[in-house]
Formats: C-alpha cells, sequence, structure tokens
C-alpha cells in the first residue's frame, strides 16, 4: 500500500511541476461525502438481531482541483464511525489527448484519464448502491461491483458528436484483493458502454474479465461472494450485465450523467438489470481434486414513483442463483443455491440534501436439505444527507 501511495504522489507532483498554471488557484471541496444515520432491526439471524443504532453509510471526500484538467481524489470509507480504507485515491485528467492532438480538445476522441484506486464501471446499480443515493436503504442481492488499483478512459458523447448520446469506458486493474499489488500478469478488464436513445430511456451493457487469480479472492464481487471456487489454485471471473432505465415524463436530468435516484426528477422510474457471471477454477497442484465452476444469473427490477415534490415511494425484487441446483456457496453470508430478495419503503426530502427513509426487506433463500432458512427479514428507519 504504500508504495502505491507513493507511486501515485510521484504521478501527481510530475504532472504538477510539468503542467502547473500560475494564474489558477487550487481549490478544495467535499462533493460527493454522505451520510446515513438511523435504526434497523432484523430477525434472529440478520446483521441487527437485537435492533441497532447505526451509521451504516459514512464517506468523507476530498477532491483538489489541482489545475484546470487535473482532480485528485481521496475518500475515506468510515461506516459505522469506524475507519475501513480509503477507496478511492485516484488522479482525473481530462483532454489528456488534446495535450499532445490541440484539435481532439472537442473531438469524439478525447477520453477522461483515471489513475489510482476507484470504483470500476460496471453495470448501473453501482453508482448508488448505499443508503443515501438510493431511494432504497438496502442494495439489491447481488450488488455486483469493486474498487480495484488500476487505469480507465472514459467519455461522454452528446448526440451532435455521434448522432446519439453515448457513453463509454474501458479499464485495466489487478482484480485480485490485494491493495496495491498483482499477483498476476494478466489484468482484469471492465468494459461498458451506455446510450440514450431517446430522452426517456437509456440502455447500458457492460463486460467484466478478472484475469488469472491464482488462488487469491477476486475485487469484484456478486452478493458479497469474493472467494475462489472450492479446491481452485487457480480460477478467474466473468461477468456480463445488461441494464436499463425507463423514466416517466423526466426533468432536465442527462440521462448519460444522472444525479442519484434519490433526487431524479422525474415523475417516475423503472429500472431493470440482468447478468451472469461464471467462476472458472482449476487445481495444479498435486493431488489433482476436480473443481466444481460456479455459474450463474441474476437480476433486479425497481420503480420509483415521485408522488409529490418531497415524497417518494420505491420497491424492487432481486434474485442471485447459480445454475446448478447442486451448487451451493456463500450468498451475502448464506450458504444457499439462491437468493430472492424484496423491498418496499418510502423516502420524504426534508431539505435539497437531507431526507428520511424506511423500508422494509425480505429475504428468501434456497439453503441445503436439512438446513433452516435463516431468519434475516430487516426494517430501517434512517436520516440521510449528501455534501
Amino acid at each position: 500500500m504504500r508504495r502505491f501511495v507513493i507511486a501515485l504522489w510521484m504521478v501527481f507532483g510530475v504532472v504538477c511541476v510539468t503542467f502547473g498554471e500560475d494564474e489558477f488557484k487550487p481549490t478544495v471541496d467535499f462533493k460527493g461525502s454522505r451520510l446515513a444515520i438511523g435504526y434497523l432491526d432484523s430477525g434472529s439471524n440478520g446483521s441487527y438481531p437485537a435492533g441497532s443504532y447505526q451509521m451504516p453509510e459514512a464517506k468523507l471526500r476530498f477532491n483538489w482541483q489541482m489545475i484546470p484538467d487535473m482532480k485528485v481524489t481521496v475518500r475515506l470509507n468510515l461506516n459505522n464511525a469506524t475507519y475501513k480504507e480509503i477507496d478511492y485515491l485516484c488522479i482525473d485528467y481530462s483532454n489528456l489527448m488534446a495535450m499532445a492532438v490541440p484539435s481532439l480538445k472537442d473531438s469524439a476522441f478525447n477520453p477522461l484519464l483515471r489513475i489510482g484506486r476507484f470504483k470500476l464501471d460496471i453495470g448501473e446499480e453501482t453508482w448508488d448502491n448505499n443508503a443515501v443515493e438510493a431511494t432504497s436503504i438496502t442494495p439489491s442481492v447481488t450488488n455486483t461491483g469493486a474498487y480495484d488499483e488500476g487505469i480507465q478512459l472514459s467519455q461522454v458523447l452528446p448526440k451532435d458528436k455521434i448522432g446519439i448520446p453515448l457513453k463509454w469506458s474501458l479499464s485495466l486493474s489487478n482484480g485480485n484483493t490485494t491493495t496495491g499489488a498483482d499477483n498476476q500478469q494478466s489484468k482484469a478488464v471492465c468494459a461498458k458502454i451506455g446510450v440514450n436513445p431517446i430522452k426517456e430511456l437509456y440502455i447500458s451493457g457492460s463486460y467484466y474479465n478478472s484475469g488469472e487469480l491464482s488462488n487469491q479472492s477476486a475485487e469484484m464481487t456478486y452478493a458479497g461472494l469474493a472467494t475462489p471456487p472450492t479446491n481452485a489454485t487457480e480460477w478467474k471471473r466473468t461477468i456480463t450485465e445488461l441494464d436499463l432505465r425507463y423514466d416517466i415524463k423526466p426533468g432536465k436530468e442527462n440521462r448519460l450523467e444522472p444525479g442519484a435516484p434519490a433526487w431524479s426528477d422525474s415523475n417516475a422510474f423503472f429500472r431493470l438489470a440482468y447478468g451472469q457471471f461464471k467462476d472458472d477454477g482449476k487445481d495444479t497442484v498435486a493431488p489433482i481434486v476436480s473443481v466444481t465452476d460456479r455459474k450463474g444469473t441474476y437480476y433486479f427490477v425497481e420503480g420509483t414513483y415521485n408522488a409529490t415534490e418531497k415524497l417518494y415511494i420505491t420497491a424492487r425484487e432481486s434474485f442471485v442463483g447459480f445454475d446448478k441446483s447442486t451448487t451451493f456457496d456463500s450468498l451475502n453470508g448464506v450458504n444457499a443455491n439462491e437468493y430472492n430478495r424484496i423491498s418496499v419503503g418510502a423516502g420524504y426530502r426534508l431539505s435539497a440534501n437531507t431526507h428520511i427513509k424506511t423500508e422494509y426487506v425480505v429475504n428468501e433463500e434456497d439453503v441445503p436439505a436439512g438446513t433452516k432458512e435463516p431468519k434475516n427479514n430487516q426494517v430501517a428507519i434512517l436520516i440521510t444527507t449528501k455534501f
């Protein structure tokens, strides 16, 4: 981790020296910081069996605009009032191509460069899978996503550039869970493309391939599962996902760069995600034993209705499961073949930045014969705010 931080700040120093502008005054802000505090209660096998006052979401983010085209972002994960990690530590550099070729500045190829540790751009839920920005409190049962060290190119193209509003991203990252060091030469690839063919509709497709992970856990998880298949000494993970969002009477929000769902200015919206995953493993250490690959599907369907300017109502069903009925593994901490979640809730906008939310969650799992299904339904009420 120390080497990673030193290397990142060396890059930062070189860029500052090379491209510093005497007339520009660097600025610092905390945009992207957020906080959720409240009361959660669950069944006897859930996370809060006795009921608990919690701070399930607490992120403190610092954004340094060093020069007009370069920003440094550092974000601290302080969930439940405990320091956990630095989940963002990266440099964003815009107009990189235009530096070499000035004519590319307003062209269809002038991507933003991001380098460091950051959240990978897979699917759409990953950008609001928290109690503050989502209309619900709990994420979908799959909650696919990852933070990793790597490099990413991305760009948002308005309609006048290529005839249809489009955005894309492409990243290379380590893939394994060891922060700041990769254990294989192969790198993880994450790619996404999204289009906004009409004002009401947004569609995106994502692809992720971890590359070889040896016997280490993956950064990219689904349903909290990061470990290799049983007995695997080498493995890799692939995930594909298709996302769709349809807005009824959309407002001024840009679908390619939307705000958080809890702040949507549409009368209502629906979201759908469908994905497939495969964990392909093998044993290469004698004595060789068989390895059962994990393969399956997931989805969620979600709807939110802004009943008034202040009040919104939301509901979601989500599912994840293995294709083979004989495959069982840890899905959100439960040894199961399938996991289904239904959540219903409502929120009230106390101010431009602060909401009060409540939610009831029903969880259902397909567990091995002879095993009791856990009692882990949950109810919550939170006050949330963003900066």
